[in-house]
């Protein structure tokens, strides 16, 4: 009686001390940090609806090496401090093995430092300042391109169609990317292609969330440029060129822009308002590739799932997300990742590895990352056309 006692109470001993270790090693776990609400909530909604999918992919497909993975998803609120906290949180409280954000360049500046020191790959979706992250190696990776490398193929085929000699410049000062448009990225754009920048010393600038642009548009107006360039977020570069119609500004007047028009359904909302508003970016829609079809379609029958509030088409940021998921997930199938608590480190140190001399990669929209750790990428410069993004030419690898 006692022998069964003692053998009883060994068997529990060990249950409670062996258990649980070998529960959490049947659960990958990959973080996720995105801008659920704030003034990237549209992107961020769509990054969250895009992770998931991936997630349930691979489970619906045996898992990585037979275990489950689960994406712990995290709002930022769009704010760099938020992120931080949420890095920290998925690191040191979750445990995960690598994470998918944070969304902006702003976000990164002040996450990345951090991820270096705890040793742990963040992979953003939207960063594209130029620069953030080769300052942060070896942990911080980027499936963007950066602006320099998306704009001039932009300012190339404005030039070729319009035939534009001088453009006016404005652009918000507060938004970190979107200053960096304006002060670098465009000046350096236009004089490659011999473009003047008629205001270059006395910009239209403007600060984030802007309530309307009458007199930033009569400014431009004034200047009888070819064209403008816009350094702004969706909803900003939205409301300036909706009320540079209004003004009388005809639709053969073209805008030039960055990726960040690319957040916030600027022609699902604009409609023919915001006809030839042109931008160069790493996805299209309507790409033919397998892989890409599938993660459209499967991406159109998630999102009611999450939210109600937005059109069912992806964008290419949701798209860099879906895709660094998968990344993540050949790391840990290529480079033998045990998943035990105790190999966390090690575990993490393995996923860097991969991903930093990762260059053929088979993904929607991704083929890896240079030694700057940013993303390896086609440019596709598109146009908003009657309430949609058309494709307008694809200028093969980013230079």
């Amino acid at each position: 009686m006692v022998s069964r006692k003692i053998r009883l109470f060994v068997f529990i001993l060990g249950f409670v001390f062996v258990t649980p270790n070998v529960f959490a090693s049947e659960v990958i776990k990959i973080g996720a940090i995105v801008p659920i609400t704030g003034m990237g909530a549209e992107p961020g909604q769509k990054e969250h609806v895009a992770v998931k999918l991936a997630e349930s992919e691979i489970n619906a497909a045996g898992g990585i090496n037979g275990k489950r993975i689960e994406i712990i998803v995290t709002d930022s609120a769009s704010r760099p401090t938020e992120a931080v906290m949420m890095l920290r949180k998925l690191a040191e409280s979750d445990k995960v093995l690598g994470v998918v954000g944070p969304h902006f360049s702003a976000e990164a500046e002040v996450t990345f430092p951090v991820g270096n020191k705890i040793g742990i790959v963040q992979i953003c979706t939207a960063s594209s300042k130029p620069g953030v992250a080769k300052k942060n190696r070896p942990y911080a990776f980027r499936n963007t391109l950066t602006e320099d490398r998306a704009f001039l193929p932009v300012v190339k085929t404005v030039k070729a169609l319009f035939g534009v000699k001088k453009l006016a410049l404005m652009y918000d000062v507060k938004e970190a990317v979107c200053a960096s448009l304006g002060r670098s990225v465009y000046p350096e754009a236009a004089k490659i292609e011999g473009i003047e920048i008629i205001n270059k010393d006395n910009p239209i600038t403007f600060e984030t969330a802007k309530a309307e642009f009458l007199a930033e548009v009569t400014k431009m107006v004034h200047l009888k440029a070819d064209g403008c360039m816009v350094g702004a977020l969706g909803p900003d570069a939205l409301n300036f060129i909706t009320e540079a119609r209004r003004q009388g500004v005809p639709e053969s007047f073209p805008f030039l822009a960055g990726t960040t028009v690319f957040d916030g359904e600027v022609p699902e909302r604009g409609g023919k308002a915001v006809n030839n508003l042109f931008g160069g970016i790493i996805w299209y829609k309507e790409m033919t590739s397998a892989k890409n079809q599938r993660m459209v379609k499967g991406f159109q029958d998630w999102i009611p799932r999450f939210y109600s509030n937005l059109t069912n088409s992806p964008n290419a940021f949701a798209v860099s997300a879906y895709d660094a998921v998968y990344m993540i997930k050949e790391a840990i199938e290529k480079m033998g990742v045990t998943n035990d608590p105790k190999d966390l480190a090690q575990d993490r140190t393995k996923i860097k590895d991969y991903l930093a001399k990762l260059s053929n990669f088979e993904g929607v929209a991704s083929k890896g990352f240079d030694e700057d750790g940013d993303g390896l990428k086609n440019v596709y410069v598109q146009k908003t056309w009657n309430g949609s993004w058309l494709l307008v030419k694809e200028w093969g690898p980013a230079q």
